[in-house]
This record gives C-alpha cells, sequence and structure tokens, in this order.
C-alpha cells in the first residue's frame, strides 16, 4: 500500500467548538437553606380532680385510721383486762408459817429472817413500838393476821446476793439452832436413814468435809440402832452434826442449781 492511502486512512481528531463548562458536569448545587425546625408546641395539662373530693378523702381516711387507732387502743385495753384477770402466781412465803430471826434493821425498819418450811429467805415489816428483835428469834408469818405479834407484812423475798456480809456470816449459826431444837426430825429423815447414792458415794459425803472413809465410820457407828440424838452421834463420830448440815443448807441456799438437794428432801419439819 503506497504512503499515500496510508495516510487518508488514518483518522485525525477534529477540533470541534468548546462545550459550556456547566453542561455534562457532575457537580451539583448546594441544598438551600432550611431554617430552625418547627419546635413541637406543650399540650396542656389534663384539668386535675377538684382538691375538694381529695380532702374528702383525706378526712375519710383521717375518720378510718383515727378508728383504727380506737378500735386498737380498746382491744389492747380488752387484752390487758384479760391478762389482768388473769391469776397471778402464787408466792412461795403464802405456804410458810414460821421463820426465824437474822437482822432487825431499826434505821430501815426492816426484819430479814429466814423460813422454817424452806428456808427462804424474806424481808418482813415489823409493828410498830416493839422491841428489837434479837438474832433467832421465831416469828410468826402464817395468813391468819391475829397471831402476827411482832410482824405487821411480809415484804416479800431475797436472796443471798442483796443482804449485808453480816447477815450471810450469821444465817449458818441460825440454821444450826433451828436443827438443834429439831434433831428428832433431822436424825430420823437423814442420819439414821441416809444410804449410799452410788457404789462409790454416801449421802453422809454431802455434807462438808465428809470423805467416803468418814462416812462408813459414820456408817458403822449407827449399826442396826441407829442414833438416839444428835450428843450421841456428835460422840461417836466425833462431828458436830448440826453444824455440818447447817453448813450444806447454806451452800443451797447460794447455789439453787446444786443437786441433790437436801433442803427440798428434809424440808419441811413435821411436827
Amino acid at each position: 500500500m503506497s504512503g499515500n492511502r496510508r495516510d487518508r486512512n488514518i483518522k485525525v481528531p477534529t477540533r470541534g467548538s468548546k462545550t459550556d463548562s456547566n453542561t455534562g458536569s457532575s457537580h451539583r448545587p448546594s441544598r438551600p437553606a432550611e431554617g430552625r425546625p418547627t419546635v413541637p408546641r406543650p399540650q396542656p395539662k389534663k384539668a386535675e380532680a377538684p382538691r375538694q373530693r381529695q380532702n374528702s378523702n383525706r378526712q375519710g381516711g383521717n375518720r378510718q385510721g383515727g378508728q383504727r387507732r380506737q378500735n386498737n387502743r380498746q382491744g389492747g385495753n380488752r387484752q390487758d383486762g384479760q391478762r389482768s384477770n388473769r391469776p397471778q402466781q402464787k408466792s412461795p412465803l403464802m405456804e410458810e408459817t414460821w421463820a426465824r430471826v437474822i437482822d432487825h434493821d431499826l434505821n430501815d425498819n426492816v426484819i430479814v429472817a429466814i423460813s422454817e418450811g424452806k428456808m427462804l429467805l424474806c424481808r418482813l415489816e415489823p409493828k410498830a413500838g416493839i422491841d428489837p428483835l434479837l438474832t433467832t428469834s421465831r416469828v410468826y408469818i402464817g395468813t391468819d393476821a391475829a397471831k402476827r405479834v411482832n410482824v405487821e407484812r411480809v415484804l416479800g423475798m431475797t436472796n443471798l446476793g442483796r443482804v449485808a456480809n453480816h447477815i450471810k456470816a450469821d444465817l449458818p449459826l441460825v440454821v444450826q439452832i433451828f436443827i438443834e431444837e429439831n434433831e428428832k426430825h433431822f436424825i430420823d429423815t437423814f442420819f439414821n436413814r441416809a444410804g449410799n447414792m452410788s457404789l462409790k458415794q454416801h449421802s453422809f459425803e454431802l455434807l462438808p468435809g465428809v470423805g467416803n472413809k468418814k462416812a462408813m465410820q459414820m456408817v458403822d457407828a449407827r449399826g442396826s440402832s441407829g442414833f438416839e440424838s444428835l450428843a450421841a452421834l456428835n460422840e461417836a463420830c466425833n462431828i458436830d452434826a448440826a453444824d455440818l448440815l447447817a453448813k450444806r443448807f447454806h451452800t443451797e441456799l447460794e447455789d439453787r442449781n446444786i443437786q441433790p438437794r437436801l433442803i427440798d428432801l428434809l424440808l419441811p419439819v413435821k411436827a
């Protein structure tokens, strides 16, 4: 192919007219300003219920509350009345008849004594104008007011933790004299009847200072005939039986939980 023909087949781009710069362009105009968004207006509140109804409800509530409180109070009064109608627990002193004076305090006008029935410590009000009562004096504290020569009334019970030291010191002596005055009862109920508590312990070992060996000596001295009196017992066994038994009673008064309790087993004294 000749060169002239080849030149004719070559396509040469022609130079056209300039187009507008905005024609066929991808550029788009910006969004026009929209201004402030619309703010929703507040909705009007619903009309409240009339206050008169609320007040009436409150008044009704107050009336109901008052009635409830009143009913509760009335119910409480009824319960208290029912409780007050219950029988009160009887004092052990009501069963006592006689007592032994331990101390007569003239300043406080109070007698501290111990009952003979169950060895109960008690406080008594003396009658006006009586002479001071001596330690170990026997006074009537039973329910028969005509027999009360020295005692106006029984004030109540007490214990060793609430009395003076000199009362604690005099108590064993008062109990010992009471035992000696009723020696036949204690000889018959204890010293002539005491037996083995177990295979290794005898009832005599409940007395302070008495061990197993001493207890066996007392059993041998008692023999089959028994002791006729405290004096015979003391001479045969070389002891002071009334003193030992009084100390045992004193120990049981100090400790209410000690077992066995000779106070409960040997008292009251039977005439």
